[in-house]
């Protein structure tokens, strides 16, 4: 009798209930949960076809080609994609399989220059993304917590991964890999033939551990969707008419990259006739969201290092300035976004009016900017003080103190 596990597993991918399936293709859910399970002797033909076309798979059935790939993709890189691309242009279906263990990813990330680890959410998120439009490609997490360190458990480590393969309705015909002493392990004991990739590393020298010891030196390694999480953010904070914006734009154009600007002053214009005076409470969450989809694009199409104008303690120090109070959808912003340095400029630059600032004379700039370290201080928020009034030393200041940021992550 034919194995109708697959089925089961293509279900699973559609992330559909089996009634909905079963409405959807004229059968009672009683007799499809039977059918996939393998209880039906003598099925209908007419009824799988049905069910094929819904699910959008082959029918009728052919033999297909699957091929699996193991790998902790901590992180994934571009050697990683040219194997997973490589395997499926020779096979029908491919399953990725994401391996992950709790000690032992916490062990990889101590021991590296990452800033802060990748969760399994993240790397299954980096698979997700960086394969969406190729549906034949497949991500399944097997978790390895329990078993004996690589490259001993092997035994138990195979036991695991058949127990996916029953449950997901997988059924390989061969392994993927860069790694040849693993090939007569996976013959062993999964009685699979192992396709060898680059395993000199000829089209791409390159590793995880090497994008864990020093992420920015390899950049060009690191996939689209998998830079962002290794670019380093500086917010340069300070009072009104400080410099900020002439000095972020500055330092986008000479390290190459992007900048998210102040999203408070383009809400001031467009909502508020371009009078800070029409700032009500209710605005301020408004203004923190709009900061936070600056911050994400900037971060997204960064070239290892993204520059923000203005953070959301400066939007709350406003609000408590304005307001008298602070606003919690703000705090939550704040709790949320944090920068890998903030640079706070003091407030001793000449004024200039542009017909937004409001906060002018000396008292009320000296004020300020006590507010803002008093609030970065509650927020435990770490911080350099850049207190020359010249523009080219503040300049030169903040240029080296990215470069210490950068080199200190390709250590």
């Amino acid at each position: 009798m034919i194995s109708f596990n697959y089925l089961k597993a293509a279900i699973k991918r559609k992330g559909v209930s089996l009634q909905t399936v079963a409405n959807a293709c004229g059968m009672t859910k009683g007799y499809l949960s039977q059918l996939i399970n393998d209880k039906v002797k003598r099925p209908s033909a007419q009824k799988l076809e049905v069910l094929h076309r819904y699910l959008k798979l082959d029918y009728p059935v052919k033999d297909k080609k699957v091929g699996i790939i193991f790998g902790k993709f901590y992180p994934l890189h571009t050697g990683h994609i040219n194997l997973i691309q490589r395997a499926i242009s020779q096979v029908d279906e491919l399953y990725i399989i994401l391996c992950s263990d709790t000690k032992r990813d916490e062990a990889l990330f101590l021991d590296s220059a990452m800033s802060r680890q990748p969760t399994i959410n993240d790397r299954m998120r980096w698979l997700l993304q960086t394969f969406k439009y190729q549906k034949n490609i497949h991500i399944e997490l097997l978790e390895e917590d329990g078993i004996p360190a690589y490259p001993h458990g092997w035994n138990e480590w195979s036991e695991r991964a058949k127990a996916l393969f029953k449950d997901k309705g997988i059924e390989p015909n061969c392994v993927y890999s860069s790694e040849p002493q693993d090939a007569e392990m996976y013959k062993n004991l999964f009685n699979l033939h192992t396709i060898l990739v680059d395993p000199e590393r000829h089209f791409m020298n390159v590793s995880s551990t090497n994008i864990r010891q020093a992420p920015l030196k390899n950049w060009q390694y690191i996939p689209t969707e998998v830079r962002p999480f290794f670019v380093r953010t500086v917010a340069i904070l300070g009072g009104e008419s400080s410099g900020k914006s002439t000095l972020i734009n500055k330092l986008a154009n000479v390290f190459n990259t992007t900048s998210a600007w102040e999203f408070g002053r383009e809400y001031v214009f467009s909502h508020l006739g371009g009078d800070e005076r029409a700032l009500q409470f209710s605005d301020y969450d408004k203004i923190a969201l709009g900061q936070a989809q600056y911050i994400d694009f900037a971060i997204k199409y960064a070239n290892r290092v993204a520059f923000i104008d203005t953070d959301f303690i400066t939007t709350q120090a406003f609000c408590k300035k304005y307001e008298g109070k602070e606003h919690p959808f703000v705090q939550a912003m704040i709790n949320n976004y944090r920068f890998d340095l903030v640079i706070l400029l003091e407030n001793n630059t000449p004024w200039v009016a542009d017909g937004l600032r409001h906060l002018g004379n000396t008292s009320q700039r000296k004020d300020f900017q006590q507010l803002l370290i008093t609030m970065l201080k509650k927020n435990h928020v770490k911080f350099v003080t850049i207190t020359s009034p010249d523009y080219d030393e503040r300049y030169l200041a903040c240029i080296d103190l990215v470069k210490q940021l950068i080199n200190h992550q390709d250590i």
